[in-house]
């Protein structure tokens, strides 16, 4: 029998309005709770709004989710130029940096999705950029008793996502997402030491929280439950309302973080060293699509 990990903080994810239609669900939270992760952004984006921009010593994360009405362009700095289709998922790893712009597919059709910053150790932070891709339609999808995972990144169950295979994928993390019938749960195994939270999209969600059962967790807006070190198994489990959201996990780096922007270092001075490379270049160029 393996222990359920309780629910250490209830995190709401505030709304920030990009526009009048386009907008999300923002994740900040101490980053010792969620490392390797540094936030997570749910959107929904019918028009375009963020042009070409650098990143640098980490990875934009981008899940298109199935629901989603079109999907993404993404256009890179290194040729890279492909449709994110629901259900898709695309890896900016920036490394030493690379520039990047991602517009919705179809003009008016909201693209709701992920985006998903992800830390790189000191020993990567200066790696060769890359863009990773997984299609849905190459992602397990596990069909167990309470519901179905699919597996985005990572293992569950004994089925792999193919990104896994790619030897340039750095910061190696689990990625799910988690669909939860109505008064049923799912129990999902971490690793000893890893971090573990879950971002709800939509439902009801119930958890053990301060060694009690919570009253149903059904914020207006979205909201991240992030478990204790305690216990071996995260439960997802749903509500009277069937219940939707992706569980992230991953080994922390232990690190120091300082951010600068689209920019992830461990000190100031690495911050100032990404800035002069990309004024200078370094990290290429993308004019803009609109």
């Amino acid at each position: 029998m393996q222990a359920i990990k309780p629910i250490k903080h209830v995190v709401p994810m505030p709304w920030h309005s990009f526009d009048a239609a386009s907008g999300a669900f923002m994740l900040r939270a101490p980053h010792a709770l969620i490392d390797p992760f540094l936030g997570v952004d749910s959107y929904v984006m019918p028009q375009p709004f963020f042009g070409p921009h650098p990143h640098a010593g980490m990875s934009a994360v981008s899940l298109m989710l199935p629901e989603a009405e079109a999907g993404f362009i993404n256009r890179d700095s290194l040729g890279d130029h492909s449709v994110i289709r629901p259900g898709d998922l695309h890896w900016t790893q920036a490394g030493r940096g690379m520039v990047h712009e991602e517009v919705p597919e179809l003009s008016g059709k909201a693209a709701h999705g992920m985006q998903i910053f992800v830390n790189m150790s000191r020993a990567n932070k200066q790696a060769e950029p890359a863009a990773l891709k997984v299609r849905h339609e190459d992602m397990p999808v596990v069909q167990v008793e309470g519901g179905q995972v699919r597996v985005v990144t990572g293992e569950f169950a004994g089925h792999a996502s193919p990104i896994g295979q790619d030897p340039r994928w750095l910061t190696r993390v689990n990625i799910l997402d988690v669909t939860v019938l109505a008064d049923q749960h799912i129990d999902i195994a971490i690793e000893p030491g890893h971090n573990a939270f879950f971002v709800r999209r939509s439902g009801e969600l119930r958890g053990i929280f301060e060694g009690n059962t919570s009253p149903v967790i059904d914020f207006i807006e979205s909201v991240a439950i992030i478990f204790d070190e305690a216990g071996s198994v995260a439960r997802i489990e749903a509500g009277a309302t069937p219940l939707r959201g992706v569980l992230f996990s991953g080994a922390p780096l232990n690190e120091p973080v300082v951010s600068g922007g689209p920019f992830t270092g461990n000190t100031a001075e690495d911050i100032t060293a990404y800035r002069r490379a990309f004024a200078q270049g370094a990290m290429g160029s993308l004019s803009p699509t609109y």
